[in-house]
């Protein structure tokens, strides 16, 4: 027989395999019992359950499965699909005398047992893939059947227990559920719908995007479980849910799980004021550690397909250049390309203004992988141009990059020498132009002399048609070597010369002794003019 509770009842068709198609009246329940059909002794499992929606929780009660009896639970899922799937409770017990043992049995669509799970009494039975694994993934889609055994070898008693089923999603990548709005005030199947999810992040942002054909009542965040506030335990690495938050029951930080509209509301929730609105939440964890939570999506008119995203990394990457700007000429193009530190760019776009940011432009930026790459069109000599670099990722985390460069003409900076060799003590005169000739103002010229004893800067400052002329005394004999560099203004990037050398070298002997001789025949004429003078006073 069927059983029932509450007053209205519908009528519906349900198909599965490997049931026999069969028509039963549905029950508006509670929460924790809707959409669940209940069979007593009825083919083909003898008591069996049918669970419409695997986001609920199923009460085994107590005694409701004696020693050496069963209960068959039949849950729709999705091929491919993610589950987390446990069964906990008051027959959990690791101490020295367990009492219940619950062993449980899965079979798949086609009626092939796909799972066998038989921890000893009392412990929790691990209900993944494989023992190992903490989530049931679905080769088929169908209805799936749990069979729960109370080990009449084992078992000396029957403790209560929750079956928990219900879909578990990666964070940080996109997902779709379809829902659907009420039927006057009446919930239909799908108006309400659940995921879980793990993070030990500390923010936790959830965008929702609502079709224009459907108006959202609410998507609500509950925080379910954190073994490390000792709320919730842990299974195979991933927390339980609080077994009392699953129906309903809330305290300050976790719990109050439901689907019902007038229910509690959760730690966040977003709603929609309209058809298609879109929604967001932003949630702060008061606690550290892996939490696990339930993301509840609750229709209020329409119907469609709702892309939803749990966010928790948001983002350490950082935007490079990928080489250098060089120097720019005028009406050239600058290709800018930039990389990611270790994200992939999903969009980019290049922003850049010749006025400070009093205007700009805009232009989008091809990318592929962590590189994207822009170009911005040529400019006049003397422009400064700013740009900004607006890179997003797949999570839609923002990486920018700022910079600038200049637009100058290319310069040739010249000179000659006074000669290749002179005298120590005498000057040597540097003579050159910088082209092309365009007035900026000062334009400074670097001058690099170098011996074997050191190197000796001059600064000089060019003349308003771009030439100059300096001299320099050497303080050292030997092979000198001279480099000049324009430093650049505003209109002439800079420019250097090869290296031009010159010695310099000691005067010949009559230079060098000149003074000497010119003073020692001098003392003779002198000697000479007197002794005629005085050979003649004689």
């Amino acid at each position: 027989m069927l059983k029932k509770a509450g007053t209205m009842s519908l009528v519906l068709l349900l198909a599965f395999a490997p049931v026999s198609t069969m028509v039963v009246a549905v029950s508006s329940l509670s929460f924790t019992e809707d959409w669940i059909l209940t069979f007593i002794e009825e083919s083909p499992y003898g008591n069996w359950s049918l669970i419409q929606k695997p986001v609920s929780p199923v009460r085994i009660n107590s005694s409701q499965i004696p020693v050496g009896g069963n209960w068959t639970y039949v849950y729709q899922l999705e091929a491919n699909h993610t589950y987390h799937v446990y069964c906990y409770g008051d027959w959990i017990n690791n101490g020295s005398t367990p009492a219940t043992d619950y062993d449980i049995f899965l079979f798949d669509p086609l009626g092939d047992q796909v799972g066998y799970h038989t921890e000893a009494a009392g412990l929790p039975e691990h209900l993944g893939t494989s023992v190992d694994q903490p989530f049931f993934t679905p080769r088929f889609s169908g209805n799936y059947s749990f069979l729960v055994v109370n080990d009449a070898r084992e078992s000396q008693a029957s403790h209560a227990a929750t079956l928990m089923v219900i879909e578990h999603i990666e964070t940080n990548s996109w997902h779709t559920c379809y829902i659907e709005g009420k039927t006057g005030n009446i919930s239909v199947l799908r108006t309400g719908w659940a995921y879980e999810f793990m993070a030990n992040s500390e923010n936790i942002e959830i965008q929702t995007k609502v079709p224009s054909t459907l108006d959202m009542y609410e998507v609500r965040l509950y925080a379910m479980a954190n073994p490390s506030s000792n709320k919730g335990e842990l299974l195979n690495g991933v927390p339980l849910a609080w077994e009392e938050g699953l129906y309903g029951l809330a305290d300050q930080l976790f719990g109050g799980y439901n689907l019902d509209s007038k229910g509690f509301r959760g730690n966040a929730f977003a709603s929609c004021e309209y058809f298609g609105q879109d929604m967001l939440i932003n949630y702060s964890a008061p606690t550290s550690g892996a939490s696990l939570y339930h993301l509840a999506f609750i229709g209020e008119a329409g119907f469609g397909n709702v892309s939803f995203r749990v966010k928790t990394n948001f983002g350490d990457s950082l935007m490079e250049l990928a080489q250098p700007i060089q120097r720019v000429y005028p009406d050239h193009e600058t290709v800018i390309t930039s990389v990611s530190s270790n994200s992939s760019v999903h969009n980019a776009s290049l922003h850049y203004t010749i006025d400070n940011w009093n205007t700009s432009s805009v232009l989008d930026m091809l990318a592929n992988d962590r590189i994207c790459n822009g170009t911005i069109p040529g400019q006049e000599a003397g422009v400064k141009v700013n740009y900004r670099i607006e890179a997003f990722d797949f999570l839609d985390n923002l990486m920018a990059l700022n910079g600038s460069y200049h637009v100058k003409h290319p310069s040739n900076i010249s000179f000659t020498l006074s000669g290749e060799t002179i005298t120590i003590g005498n000057n040597i005169t540097i003579t050159g132009s910088i082209s092309p000739n365009l007035t900026a103002g000062d334009t400074q010229v670097e001058m690099i002399f170098t011996s074997q004893n050191g190197s000796k800067l001059e600064l000089y400052t060019a003349l308003q048609n771009s030439s100059f002329s300096a001299n320099f005394r050497p303080p050292f004999l030997g092979t000198w070597s001279v480099q000049l560099h324009f430093v650049e203004d505003e209109l002439r990037h800079g420019a250097s010369t090869n290296v031009t050398r010159f010695r310099v070298i000691e005067p010949t002997f009559f230079v060098k002794y000149s003074t000497s001789i010119y003073a020692g025949f001098a003392c003779i004429v002198v000697a000479a003019i007197i002794t005629v003078i005085l050979r003649r006073r004689q």
